[in-house]
């Protein structure tokens, strides 16, 4: 039998509210970013296919909301599920503008053998928008700041072309990927882009990032032992990735002197990232949990702009503002040099370091009782509201490796003092679905306190 699906959502429920299944939070490549997946169809059991309609589950100002359209198909064999996409993409942005900007495709094939163990093979062409740095916040914060507030707090560049990935999954939520994928990386400018509040104002500028083809093989690996996904108490998610490129520059983008003093066509790197998370129940009511993360240049050749780091802003040390640039210091948070920064203030560092804790204390209070009678739902999930008090402090920078000739660079060897880190501490009330915080800066005294708000947890 045929089943024709059409999935229509709005906004707030694509960008955001649903859990995203990507694995942006996590990492820097687009593996498990497949159309089966976003869309929900790995969950049934029968055979289907039809025309989907669906967003992207994101919103930001080179985009607007990307629309995907297209015919999908699943089968299962026993314990083999078979998934095939052919989505075409519209972006939102300069009102729906037919251009080539405004165009792009996301086509999958996948196929899993095993609910549980077991492992999975992918292809995947596309000519996409991705973020740079999609590790400091998920999509959901991110997309609402945008629509509502009229705040990217990310920066972003258009990859066209196709990869091939084999997964060993250990579990449900545990795996072991192998990617290698062709590319060509090109910058975008920010476009005219709908948001609520702030609509007639300028957007940040995005910055402008080296183009060029690129030869990726990946490693990447995925440890949950949480309780639960979406509001743990206890486990680990471990998140750890190696990536080897081999490409060839077209056109550099604007860096800062000490960035990439020496710039040659050809570039060979190593590139890791490690996102590791500790949960820990220590009453019924009362939970300490942890995060470090860790990322850098480790061989090759200087790292091109879209692989570069930093930290700030409210998805790592919420106390500095996103992108924060005070002239006459040293910028240990994009590793900027010589004065002005390039314009959007891009990532330049090649190594970063953030340490995240916090303490969380469930509250018992009858006020919230009459909405938790029965749960608020969004796309068929329900949500209680569970009022948490959380005190947190966050640590982290971004630096450049080489010679130590100033605060900003440091030899291969060895990592800056820790009296040299950007530090916070913060306040907040979790309810569940939504979280409201202030952070002060500790490190720069001057730096006003920031109030901000985050879908679900922070970490």
């Amino acid at each position: 039998m045929t089943i024709t699906v059409i999935r229509i959502a709005c906004v707030c429920a694509l960008v955001g509210i649903a859990p995203a299944v990507s694995s942006a939070q996590g990492t820097d490549t687009v593996a498990r970013d497949t159309t089966a997946e976003r869309l929900g169809l790995w969950a049934r059991t029968s055979r289907s296919s039809g025309l989907v309609l669906s967003s992207g589950k994101t919103y930001n100002r080179v985009e607007g909301l990307p629309v995907l359209l297209g015919p999908v198909l699943h089968d299962s064999i026993k314990s083999a599920a078979f998934n095939v996409g052919v989505m075409g993409i519209i972006r939102s942005a300069e009102a729906f503008h037919w251009d080539s900007q405004n165009l792009g495709h996301r086509i999958n094939a996948d196929v899993r053998v095993g609910r549980g163990r077991g492992y999975g093979l992918a292809a995947s062409s596309y000519d996409v928008v991705t973020p740079i740095e999609p590790w400091q916040l998920p999509d959901p914060d991110a997309g609402l700041a945008a629509f509502f507030g009229h705040r990217d707090f990310r920066d972003y560049f258009n990859r066209h072309g196709a990869n091939a990935t084999a997964t060993f999954n250990m579990s449900a939520r545990s795996s072991l990927a192998f990617q290698w994928s062709d590319e060509r990386w090109t910058p975008v400018p920010e476009r005219d882009v709908f948001s609520v509040f702030g609509n007639g104002g300028s957007w940040r500028a995005n910055p402008l990032v080296d183009a060029g083809r690129f030869h990726l093989a990946v490693i990447r690996a995925n440890i949950d032992t949480r309780n639960d996904e979406n509001n743990p108490a206890t486990g680990w998610l471990i998140l750890a990735e190696y990536e080897h490129g081999v490409g060839r520059y077209t056109d550099f983008g604007t860096a800062s002197p000490l960035t990439r003093p020496l710039a040659t066509p050809d570039v060979t790197y190593g590139r890791a990232l490690i996102d590791l998370r500790r949960y820990n129940r220590l009453s019924p009511n009362t939970w300490i949990n942890g995060r470090i993360v860790l990322g850098g240049w480790l061989n090759g050749d200087e790292l091109p702009l879209e692989r570069r780091f930093s930290v700030g802003g409210i998805g790592t040390v919420p106390g500095f503002d996103y992108r924060q640039y005070d002239p006459g210091t040293i910028d240990v948070a994009q590793c900027s040099s010589g004065g002005t920064p390039p314009p959007g203030n891009p990532a330049q560092c090649e190594r970063m370091a953030l340490v995240q804790l916090e303490y969380r204390n469930e509250l018992h209070s009858s006020f919230f009782d009459f909405l938790n009678a029965r749960p608020i739902r969004l796309r068929g999930i329900g949500f209680t509201v569970q009022p948490t008090v959380v005190a947190f402090v966050d640590a982290g920078r971004g630096w450049l490796v080489g010679p130590r000739t100033e605060t900003l660079q440091y030899p291969s060897g060895s990592i800056p003092p820790f009296g040299t880190f950007r530090t916070d501490v913060g306040l907040g009330l979790d309810l569940g679905l939504i979280g409201v915080y202030v952070a002060k800066a500790v490190s720069e005294s001057k730096v006003p306190a920031n109030v901000f708000l985050r879908v679900r947890r922070r970490f």
